[in-house]
């Protein structure tokens, strides 16, 4: 929603240039002349006037001043008299205003305001009511403000045929016997987010009518995966909605014992699922595709079920690697891996590995590890810059800035970090960028929040890696790091220090007890352990000898393209892949477009059910407007997963689709599609494309990558409708059937091959 930061009205300061004489373009001798004063008052408002009013020592006629009004720095016709009225046409825009007129001494001066902050419009808040019209059930009211707003400081009065309701102040009411053929309505009064008195009534809703029995709640969030090999229980929460009142909870379980593990859900719909690693048939997967699923019956207060469907997955077998692993069991200090530098780098850059185990949490809740690069002190808040991992996001302490690369504790990530003291002072902040697996998280260097800037200007001196804090434990996690890089310079061309941990024996210390250790002496419970295993990965993308689908396109009238038809369009389903595209997907027009698509009976582009495009570093979704907080790194393998459900699409209704990518779902509850022929969609999916470029454009120096398709004809994925690994074909073979007879996909594949990894 639009949101336009709350602003004050201001009397700003002028920047005066005065010349002397009326044809000289000269500054004038001070002598006689008294430089003019140009102040501005008002709110930056649309609606609202804003005035300008010029003193001048020298005297000045009023009639005789010329004024031109400005937005951003660009005129406004018309507005040259002393006063603006401000319109929509302003919203979020700067105000400032010149005048210029020669002075009763007869000197020329021309004057410019300081501009005003963005100008805000006020949006007028909307109200409406959901739930069912009966008695016994509840009706909720939703509030929404494009100013935004603070929910705690909404009063809402509720009203029955247009009588207040005594006592109801909430945003939600419980329709009474009395209400019986009487409409309700809802008024929210507030002050919205950037200071505008609101009032908003909804509309009526339809009569009340008697109760007309149960109606069976509905659930959400009814899937979850974990591997075979997870020690720890797993989470999750169980949305539950009923419009009878009070019945939105689920029946409480504890310690259920499911088919393959442990299960306990309470009231509030919160769950924890411990897998049991040791029955034989979980211990036999294979791999992350070889799958079960343990189907775990939910039951609400009213009487209504759902499954509850947790997948477990085989574990891919990854190359042993030492690492430095950090624990905290400790109450009076947190797990830490300390390096201090001879001296502090003005200019540098640090790069890292990380992995933060999914459970490391203590009874108060989930504990952050953390990234720290700091000056000549050591303190928390005198950092140069300190990365905060979360349970599920990155937060920067001390700064005001949005991280949207989202954290996915148990996987490794990498971590970039510059700084520039070269003009710092202790009044001039270092500055910082930070990237996260290839992104940066600000588009331009941001200046560090160190509230010490004596102890920072002569740049970084400590690289600190912490798990927990100083008055709590964590028992069952620890957080691991690797290939750590100091660099004397921000392009990354001269190490100042690094470590592998490969030098070390399995094991051994790295606080100041272990002689050979390097660390500093605040360094504590961090020790070199091994992670993975030392097998080293057996198939599937990523590994050596992997048979995969490559794409390209040097066609300029066509696209690069592997298509599949399935024999009848699945109703409901899902399709999961791993795909690669790589960096250099460009030609000179820029980058382009890999696409993953779903479609029904037409593969027009405008009537997919979804096509996710895979842009130069973000994804999007075509015709939605979703915004994909997940970004997208080239040249690393990337699990999709998409589901869609066509149970309910007509010739107008719209088919229901949720998206994942490596795990993380890209909205919180499933989106209709945006085909633009719903009668081609409503029976589901017919055709799953993956395409690289375009009609118009060839793309020379790069490939897109797939594997591991698999299409089900159900939205658990328990029923395999179609699946290739590409394991089964001649390295080199085309799978564009107009090429290869033996090829199983559609006649518009194009440009698409077997290769080996």
């Amino acid at each position: 929603m639009k949101n336009i930061t709350m602003r004050k009205s201001v009397a700003m300061a002028a920047i005066a240039l005065a010349m002397a004489g009326c044809d000289t373009d000269e500054l004038p001798d001070k002598n006689g002349n008294s430089f003019g004063q140009l102040t501005v008052s008002g709110d930056a408002r649309v609606g609202e006037t804003l005035t300008a009013t010029v003193a001048d020592a020298n005297g000045v006629d009023e009639s005789a001043i010329n004024y031109s009004w400005m937005a951003d720095g660009t005129v406004i016709p018309e507005a040259t008299s002393n006063s603006f009225t401000l319109t929509e046409a302003q919203a979020g825009s700067q105000i400032s205003v010149t005048v210029s007129y020669i002075d009763n001494d007869d000197y020329q001066e021309r004057i410019t305001s300081n501009e005003t902050s963005s100008a805000l419009m006020n949006f007028i808040g909307s109200i409406t009511i959901s739930g069912a019209m009966e008695v016994g059930k509840l009706l909720t009211a939703t509030l929404l403000d494009d100013n935004n707003f603070d929910l705690e400081n909404v009063v809402f009065t509720w009203y029955a045929d247009g009588v207040e309701i005594s006592g109801e102040t909430a945003a939600t009411y419980v329709i009474m016997e009395a209400d019986v053929g009487k409409v309700i309505t809802v008024t929210a009064s507030y002050v919205d987010g950037d200071a505008y008195d609101e009032v908003t009534t909804s509309e009526p809703t339809s009569a009340i009518i008697a109760n007309q029995g149960n109606v069976p709640a509905t659930f959400e969030n009814l899937a979850a995966t974990v591997a075979n090999n997870a020690m720890n229980p797993i989470s999750g929460n169980v949305a539950i909605s009923d419009d009878d009142a009070g019945e939105d909870m689920a029946e409480v379980q504890t310690d259920v014992m499911t088919t393959y593990g442990t299960f306990s859900i309470a009231d509030n719909g919160d769950w924890t699922y411990t897998l049991d690693t040791a029955n034989a048939t979980v211990s036999s997967l294979a791999s992350s595709t070889d799958t079960i699923t343990d189907d775990i019956t939910i039951m609400s207060t009213d009487g209504s079920t759902a499954v509850l469907v947790i997948t477990i997955t085989g574990t891919d077998m990854v190359a042993a690697t030492q690492v430095a692993k950090i624990t905290d069991s400790m109450t009076d200090d947190a797990g830490e891996l300390r390096y201090k530098l001879d001296s502090a780098i003005s200019q540098g850059k640090l790069t890292v590995s990380f992995l933060k185990e999914n459970n490391s949490t203590n009874p108060d809740g989930a504990k952050d590890a953390y990234i720290g690069l700091f000056g000549e002190s050591t303190s928390t808040s005198n950092a140069i810059v300190d990365l905060r991992i979360q349970e599920d996001k990155f937060v920067i302490r001390d700064q005001d800035i949005d991280v949207a690369i989202p954290f996915v504790p148990g996987v490794w990530t990498d971590v970039e970090m510059t700084w520039d003291a070269s003009a710092a002072t202790d009044a001039i902040a270092p500055l910082v960028t930070i990237t996260i697996n290839g992104t940066s998280v600000t588009t331009d260097a941001f200046s560090s929040a160190s509230s010490s800037l004596s102890d920072v200007m002569a740049g970084v001196r400590y690289a600190i890696f912490k798990l927990g804090d100083n008055s709590s434990t964590i028992v069952d996690a620890a957080y691991y790091v690797d290939d750590v890089k100091i660099y004397s310079d921000m392009a990354g061309t001269t190490v100042a220090f690094e470590d592998d941990f490969e030098g070390y024996t399995v094991g051994d210390s790295l606080d100041d007890d272990n002689g050979a250790s390097p660390y500093h002496s605040n360094t504590a419970e961090a020790v070199v352990a091994l992670y993975g295993t030392d097998t080293g990965p057996t198939t599937g993308p990523g590994s050596a000898g992997n048979q995969i689908a490559q794409i390209t396109d040097s066609m300029t009238d066509d696209a690069g393209e592997l298509r599949y038809k399935l024999d009848s369009a699945i109703a409901q389903g899902k399709l999961t892949v791993s795909f690669l595209k790589q960096d250099n997907s460009t030609n000179p027009d820029g980058a382009k477009d890999a696409y993953i698509g779903l479609f029904g009976e037409s593969t027009s582009t405008s009537n997919a059910i979804v096509d996710l495009r895979i842009q130069e570093d973000k994804f999007v979704i075509r015709d939605q407007d979703i915004d994909v907080a997940i970004p997208f790194v080239p040249g690393v393998w990337t699990d999709v997963e998409i589901t869609w459900d066509a149970s309910a699409a007509t010739d107008a209704v719209a088919p229901l689709v949720t998206i994942t990518i490596n795990g993380t779902s890209v909205t919180t509850d499933a989106f209709s599609s945006a085909s633009s022929s719903l009668s081609d969609v409503m029976t589901g999916v017919r055709y799953a494309i993956f395409k690289l470029g375009d009609n118009g454009s060839t793309v020379v120096d790069a490939a897109y990558f797939v594997d591991e398709v698999k299409i089900y004809s159900d939205m658990a994925g328990t029923t395999v409708a179609f699946e290739d690994d590409f394991e089964s074909y001649t390295d080199g073979v085309s799978l564009d059937p107009d090429s290869n007879d033996a090829s199983v996909y559609h006649s518009n594949s194009a440009e698409v091959i077997v290769t080996t990894e």
